[in-house]
């Protein structure tokens, strides 16, 4: 399976979403506070260049919260392909 890593932040209701969402569908993860300077360089060095949470990893893959999100809605398709 792959391994998955949600970069979120104190105050985040899509994170929220998000990770509720991965539950109900069995996905296991780990999460990372994306505002510590080590979060923020893993992801600049990764090409990940946004201070907006969530972030999600999917192994060597990064979807921003744009590609996770219609509104207030998980897009689930954007990363079933990828777990």
């Amino acid at each position: 399976m792959a391994e998955v890593t949600i970069y979120t932040t104190k105050t985040c209701p899509k994170c929220e979403l998000l990770k509720k969402t991965l539950k109900e569908s069995g996905v296991s993860f780990k999460t990372t506070d994306m505002s510590t300077p080590e979060a923020l360089t893993e992801l600049r060095v990764n090409g990940v260049f946004t201070l907006t949470a969530p972030v999600m990893q999917i192994d060597e893959e990064f979807l921003t919260h744009d590609e996770l999100f219609n509104g207030m809605e998980v897009k689930r398709e954007v990363f079933n392909n990828l777990l």
